[in-house]
């Protein structure tokens, strides 16, 4: 009765569906063209023509569901069919479109197929598999909030945070070059149809994946992400595939979905290949290092065969260089520490979840203090800060605080050690089910088996085992522990470690591994001193995978041991050149694990560590920081420093933290060169906010430094800082606070702010030439902005009600940046003809460049994209261009930009060469060529160019480049990559 029900729904549902369409006149183009064509707002329009609709097709909760998911299936069918006819190109020819028979027989077949039961089976399946992804991706135990509860769950909805990553945009007048900042995730997942995500361990990877996964089943992603509402979603952890890559057709199986029997027959490949399935791959570095070249050819094939469909990889950043995937138009982005507004968030989250577990007001009441101390603490205790820098870390401070009552470990050994007491023996003891699986293993007995097992894991560069494997590993140690083997069989033991410990997990039936792997890193290293393995990890200290493993091995050995390691691992460091720096800078970042050592050994790893200062990119800056305080002795500046050294000395002092590190920041204070000081504008979120601002910003050169504003406290912090003229507002801030504090103004950049709506406050910045506004969907109106002397105006992801119409009247306005397609070409954009700069990123790509003549003034230029790059070598209509940008071009012959004969200044972003670069020669006023993270069948041959004395080439972002040896230092500038 239930399944013909089912099937009865399902055809109310297709049913209703047509009744909306016919309703709406079938193929109503004006209701089209009213929606933007945009399947979302097309679904809405026709709901609002046909109100009720589920009611009066008696639809229950499963033919509600049908229902959705159909429309919106004809919704995009419609868009895409509509705007593939020849006779579409533009509004004005709605009524050929009308009268088209064609798309009367789509529609019509459209009704046919949704009513075949096929597609209903298909349909069906879907709703099926969604809820099987809300249910099991939809949980998640954060650390350490069970105490009182061991099997309780917690809604993701409730852990989740949105944590920053590393975002980079272009702005032409204030820097020649990318300006990385920091964006939320959901706004660079918004920008990219591709994404390689890259975080340290317990840095949120796999969160935000199962975040992905259970708002794409519920379509539930908000309006940044609204597009996203269209996808299913399919979560690969390649830490369960082992050597096992899967085809479409084995993803289910993969993983370890039980759904995977009943799926119709080619389902997962027709959503690949219609562009509805988000692939979600998460841990390529737990691929052991010689399969990561058979994972990359595994991806490769799939998103050959499967263009269409969304991707985003995770990895930790030592695993792959940031452009492993750049050929395959992946955006790569690092998520960022979280900063002090985070871990604020994130203690307030945890403490949340737990008050909903509280049965009294007295809990509660002991809760709000746990979380005010642990406010408190993170704050003013610096080792703790750097602690709580990711959410596995923070999660586990949080945890301890609650169940040590504030009374925190200072130390990470000692914070490993608490955890280990709390998981592996109180949580259970207290709760009087110590021998709930048959066995009542002490810590030390449980804490031995473990470590026998990560150790193996370790040693065996996997991250996972069998549970069989396990069970007869675990049989061959009981025979040298005969009280344990007396309880039980090693089943048994197995069991209790699995279900009791808390530090072990199934992640697919029949697999066992650590739930993070922090904890297998922790007691493998412990292990290893225990077998006294010095020379196996001093081997293997060059491998990303062991960093942790030494770092803690020196932590647990005796003071000889560990003078020991260190000693053979600076000697290994002199034999092996390669890996010289990193095991230079590896034992530096030992040393804040021993506490006490030979100071002959500490002296001299503090010498050789001198000898990599100053750092001279971010990639550095976050390898020396890894040595904690030590490194802050060592930096020097800012007077002996070049621009590039000094803002990385900057970013390593922001990274170490503490009071020391201050003091090191204050010494740049005064620093007016452009990196600088963005780099002290990006490190006041690392700090107290009003510590930072007596120590740094109330003296410094603020003439020049970019302020970016992101809390409240920092806000009201401005009224100190009114000799500010360059300000970011990242958030919902009131603008108005801010320009009454800063009134000197002469550059604003607004981003992600719900609350703004109008500009008028902009009145009172008699200033203010530089403006940027960065996803504010409810501001429509810009009409007050003919009040201010704008010369730059900067528009991304904006509300589609957004009129460009009162830009025609900004008559001091020289350049425009946009990332949206507001017209079909240049020329029906509304600017002054007088403008000197126009500039497409992300989305704007598909903007013809016809009708560009109409700006004769035009001199810089940036599009984005392969289809205006393609047009470029056709156009005659900017004669006078000097500057041109082009980025993501991924089939870019330089020839294409020969015409343009003033051009002074090339950059080539994120590009594929088809030729080399020697047309470029015919450019006779070319006097700068920069090149970031861009490619070629073969390196770029630099030669050609070497006789233009007049041209420098700087190169960036593993651009493989050769010929280098023919130019001048002064006229080549290469940024070494950061592998």
């Amino acid at each position: 009765m239930g399944s013909r029900l089912a099937g009865n729904e399902r055809r109310a549902a297709v049913e209703a569906v047509c009744e909306v369409f016919a309703t709406a006149g079938v193929i109503d183009h004006e209701l089209l063209f009213a929606a933007d064509l945009d399947p979302a707002r097309l679904r809405s329009a026709l709901l609002a023509r046909s109100p009720g609709i589920e009611a009066r097709a008696g639809l229950g909760a499963d033919g509600e569901a049908a229902f959705r998911r159909l429309l919106d299936t004809a919704c995009v069918h419609v868009v895409e069919h509509v705007t593939s006819l020849p006779s579409f190109p533009a509004r004005a020819d709605a009524e050929l479109v009308r009268r088209s028979g064609e798309t009367r027989r789509s529609l019509a077949d459209l009704s046919d197929r949704l009513g075949r039961s096929g597609e209903a089976r298909d349909t069906a399946f879907e709703e099926q598999y969604a809820r099987h992804v809300a249910q099991t991706q939809g949980r998640l135990e954060l650390f350490g909030l069970t105490l009182g509860n061991a099997e309780r769950e917690w809604s993701l909805s409730t852990a989740y945070i949105s944590l920053g990553v590393s975002g980079v945009h272009w702005l032409e007048e204030t820097s020649p070059h990318p300006m990385t900042t920091t964006v939320r995730a959901e706004q660079a997942l918004a920008s990219c149809e591709r994404m390689l995500l890259r975080g340290p361990a317990g840095s949120g990877k796999s969160t935000l994946v199962q975040w992905l996964a259970v708002n794409a089943a519920c379509r539930s992603f908000g309006s940044a992400l609204a597009d996203w509402n269209r996808y299913v979603p399919f979560v690969l952890r390649l830490r369960s595939l082992r050597d096992f890559l899967p085809l479409p057709a084995e993803f289910l199986s993969a993983m370890g979905n039980p759904l995977h029997g009943s799926a119709p027959d080619g389902w997962v490949e027709g959503l690949l290949g219609n562009g509805r399935a988000l692939v979600l791959i998460d841990g390529v570095d737990e691929v052991p290092a010689r399969l990561r070249q058979h994972t990359k050819n595994w991806l490769r094939s799939l998103i050959a065969a499967y263009p269409a469909a969304r991707y985003v990889v995770t990895t930790r950043p030592s695993a792959v260089p940031e452009d492993w995937l750049g050929g395959q138009g992946f955006t790569a982005h690092s998520l960022q520490p979280m900063d002090r507004e985070d871990i604020r968030e994130f203690i307030a989250h945890w403490h949340r979840a737990a008050h909903e577990e509280c049965d009294s007001e007295e809990k509660r009441t002991q809760l709000t203090g746990f979380e005010e101390s642990l406010q408190q603490a993170v704050a003013t205790r610096r080792e703790l800060g750097r602690l709580a820098t990711n959410p596995l870390m923070c999660a586990l401070l949080c945890a301890l605080n609650r169940d040590r009552r504030m009374h925190l470990p200072r130390a990470r050994k000692e914070l490993y050690d608490a955890a280990l007491d709390m998981l592996l023996v109180r949580r259970d003891t207290e709760r009087d089910i110590a021998t709930v699986e048959g066995v009542d293993l002490t810590r030390d007995e449980q804490t031995l088996l473990l470590q026998r097992l990560a150790y193996w894991l370790i040693r065996n560069g996997q991250t996972e085992a069998a549970c069989e494997d396990a069970i007869g590993m675990i049989d061959g140690w009981l025979d040298s522990m005969p009280q344990v083997k007396a309880q039980g069989d090693a089943g048994q033991v197995f069991r209790h470690l699995l279900i009791r410990s808390g530090l072990l997990r199934e992640p697919v039936p029949g697999s066992v591994d650590f739930v993070h792997r922090t904890f297998q890193d922790y007691l493998g290293a412990k292990a290893a001193v225990e077998e006294r393995d010095f020379g196996l990890l001093v081997g293997k200290a060059h491998d990303d995978q062991w960093d942790d493993v030494v770092r803690m091995a020196v932590g647990h050995a005796r003071p000889e041991e560990r003078a020991r390691v260190l000693r053979q691992l600076l000697r290994r460091a002199d034999r092996v050149k390669r890996h010289r720096q990193r095991l230079t800078l590896l034992a530096a970042a030992c040393l804040e694990h021993a506490p006490e050592l030979d100071p002959g050994i500490r002296g001299e790893i503090e010498g050789r560590t001198e000898k990599l200062l100053p750092p001279r990119s971010r990639e550095d800056a976050e390898e020396l920081a890894k040595a904690g305080e030590l490194v802050l002795d060592l930096l020097q500046g800012p007077e002996e420093l070049d621009e590039e050294s000094a803002g990385a000395t900057v970013r390593t002092a922001a990274l170490v933290k503490g009071d020391i590190a201050l003091g090191v920041i204050s010494r740049f204070r005064k620093d007016t060169r452009f990196k600088v000081g963005l780099e002290i504008s990006n490190s006041w979120g690392a700090f107290d906010t009003q510590d930072y601002v007596d120590a740094v910003l109330s003296d410094a050169m603020l003439e020049r430094v970019h302020l970016t504003v992101r809390t409240t406290e920092q806000l009201r912090a401005l009224s100190r800082l009114s000799h500010a003229k360059r300000i970011s507002l990242d958030g919902d801030h009131d603008i108005t606070a801010a320009i009454a504090a800063c009134r000197e103004l002469d550059t604003l950049y607004l981003y992600h702010n719900n609350k703004l709506n109008e500009l008028s406050a902009l009145a009172d910045c008699p200033r203010l030439g530089i403006l940027a506004i960065n996803d504010c969907p409810f501001l429509i109106d810009l009409s007050p902005l003919t009040e201010v002397p704008l010369t730059h105006l900067f528009l991304y992801r904006p509300s589609e009600r957004l009129s460009l119409r009162p830009l025609a009247e900004l008559s001091t306005l020289k350049h425009l940046g946009i990332d949206f397609s507001p017209s079909r070409t240049v020329g029906e954009i509304p600017v002054d003809p007088q403008l000197t700069g126009l500039h497409f990123y992300g989305d704007a790509r598909q903007i013809s460049l016809d009708g560009i003549e109409r700006l004769p003034s035009l001199l810089r230029l940036t599009l984005t994209g392969d289809p205006q790059g393609n047009q470029l070598a056709q156009h005659d209509g900017v004669p006078q261009l000097t500057n041109l940008q082009l980025h993501d071009q991924s089939a870019l012959d330089p020839g294409t930009v020969v015409r343009h004969q003033k051009l002074r200044s090339l950059e080539l972003g994120r590009c594929t060469l088809t030729s080399s670069l020697s047309p470029l020669t015919a450019l006779p006023e070319l006097i700068r060529l920069s090149m970031f993270t861009c490619d070629s069948a073969s390196p770029i041959d630099l030669s050609p160019l070497a006789h233009l004395d007049r041209l420098t080439i700087t190169v960036q972002g593993n651009t493989p480049v050769r010929g280098t040896h023919l130019f001048p230092p002064d006229r080549l500038h290469i940024q070494p990559s950061s592998e």
